[in-house]
């Protein structure tokens, strides 16, 4: 969390004094079913036609034709069900795609990735850590404004229908939902958890360290504790309790040994005890399998005089398991560090697979990704054999990462301002019909520009878009330029 703060602020300055974007989405073709034409940009000359997985049976023989121009191409849909075929064409070709054994015989248009995205919905506050989705409402965490941003996604664009504030320096960075009306939300600066109701919009009760202060206004009650926080950074809720986890950070915000794990009651939100963990940042958890998966993140090294980022290899990141029965730690999964890949380091929260099989993790420095067998308690892509998005030798950071119940994974990254999709069956990055990254902000446009949004963390809006709502099915937080945007993958794939 700490290294994010470093980024946001260096990102910050660069973002003040290079100005701001406006980008929206366009008007492609939209297409009606799993047959598409798919092409990066409006001005792009190189077309794809094709049909994801599972779409068409395999062996028939696919015939494409160019209408504009006569350019015919042929191939055989793969075991998988898919097939693609590449173009030069403009984007505002036609393509007739011919399967004689299916009785298929379309006519579609090309569908524009960049047309997918809007930019600029909204205005956040000062510095957004965090975004999720319940229902057709969108929370927004603001740390330095100390409240949470509530849209309202059924309207478009989004309309802000109301804000929860927090006491003065909270600093709020996750939040996890106990039900319909109430939430925990918490503080990272402010050593505290609070308890908001999402009716209201009004915080009730605080929880927090002692030596922090004695009135935490705007929240009602407060509950003192002792030792429960240092640096509290992530949360989650299970068996009735409330798991925090603490990164446990000294004033230069480097770690100050291991972290640990506060357990909240939820009926009283008083502390019933704090879990040890086997590794230093303590700073992600997340419920998979009646299990905790608990992420000890580790450390980078950060060098003023070159500007690079390196991994600090005596802080070595681990997953710990916790049984939320009796609050233990079963099980733990070391990280090995690589001397081959420096700045494989840092992991993100895990995000499971829908089946809940395997678990992939973001990185603090790099484009990249990590894989975890969730059963087995395994590493699968580590820092030797890592999930690489962008070369690993540029700084970046995969700042988040949600995976849709069809497998599709969708990855932010911090620093080329882009949202790359990821098929977890395969593995395979921009797969087909995405075949390129969701431009998201001023460097997606202009890679070579020293100026950047910040694509940070996104959420995925439950339902399925064209049945259980209508529009973008995909929300996005900038750090540095503070904007709400969407992306509605409806125009490039529609749901089956």
């Amino acid at each position: 969390m700490r290294l994010i703060m470093i980024l946001l602020l260096f990102g910050m300055w660069t973002f003040i004094t290079g100005g701001c974007d406006s980008g929206d989405g366009g008007f492609g073709f939209i297409p009606t079913g799993r047959i598409v034409a798919v092409a990066e940009r409006d001005d792009s000359t190189e077309v794809h036609v094709g049909a994801p997985r599972g779409s068409i049976t395999p062996g028939r023989t696919v015939t494409v034709i160019n209408t504009s121009t006569g350019e015919t191409k042929t191939t055989t849909v793969e075991d998988d069900g898919s097939f693609k075929l590449e173009f030069s064409a403009s984007t505002d070709s036609i393509f007739r795609v011919v399967i004689e054994e299916e009785g298929i015989d379309e006519t579609i248009g090309v569908s524009i990735i960049s047309d997918a995205v809007s930019r600029d919905l909204a205005q956040l506050g000062s510095v957004p850590t965090n975004i999720k989705i319940v229902g057709n409402r969108a929370y927004v965490l603001n740390g330095f404004s100390d409240n949470i941003q509530i849209f309202d996604l059924n309207q478009n664009p989004p309309q802000q229908i109301g804000t929860i504030a927090l006491p003065p320096g909270s600093d709020p960075v996750d939040i996890a939902f106990l039900d319909n009306t109430h939430a925990y939300v918490v503080n990272m600066i402010g050593q505290s958890v609070a308890m908001v109701n999402l009716e209201t919009r009004q915080c009730e009760t605080i929880i927090v360290r002692l030596g922090m202060g004695d009135e935490f206004p705007p929240c009602s009650n407060v509950v003192l504790v002792a030792s429960a926080f240092e640096d509290p950074s992530g949360i989650e809720i299970a068996n009735g309790k409330l798991y925090v986890t603490n990164s446990n950070l000294d004033e230069f915000f480097e770690p100050s040994g291991n972290g640990f794990v506060t357990v909240i009651d939820t009926e009283t939100n008083q502390v019933i005890r704090t879990i040890s963990t086997t590794g230093e940042n303590t700073g992600w958890i997340t419920a998979v399998n009646g299990r905790l998966y608990v992420v000890n993140s580790g450390n980078v090294f950060f060098n003023p005089n070159t500007g690079e980022f390196n991994c600090d290899t005596e802080s070595i990141p681990s997953i710990d398991i916790i049984n939320p029965e009796d609050d233990t730690v079963v099980d733990s999964i070391v990280i090995p560090l690589s001397e081959q890949n420096p700045s494989v380091c840092l992991p993100g929260r895990i995000e499971p697979t829908p089946d809940g099989r395997f678990g992939y993790m973001g990185l603090g420095i790099t484009g990249a990704l990590l894989k975890v067998d969730l059963r087995n308690n395994t590493v699968v892509n580590g820092s030797e054999n890592p999930i690489a998005i962008t070369p690993l030798s540029e700084l970046n950071f995969t700042a988040d990462i949600k995976i849709r119940d069809d497998g599709l994974g969708f990855v932010t990254l911090f620093n080329s301002d882009q949202i790359v999709v990821i098929d977890t069956t395969t593995d395979e990055v921009n797969p087909f019909p995405f075949i390129s990254p969701f431009p998201a902000g001023l460097r997606a446009d202009n890679p070579s520009s020293d100026f950047f949004d910040g694509v940070q963390n996104l959420a995925i809006r439950p339902g399925v878009s064209g049945r259980d709502f209508l529009g973008a099915d995909i929300f996005f937080i900038t750090g540095l330029s503070q904007k709400l945007g969407s992306v509605d993958t409806t125009l490039i794939l529609p749901p089956e």
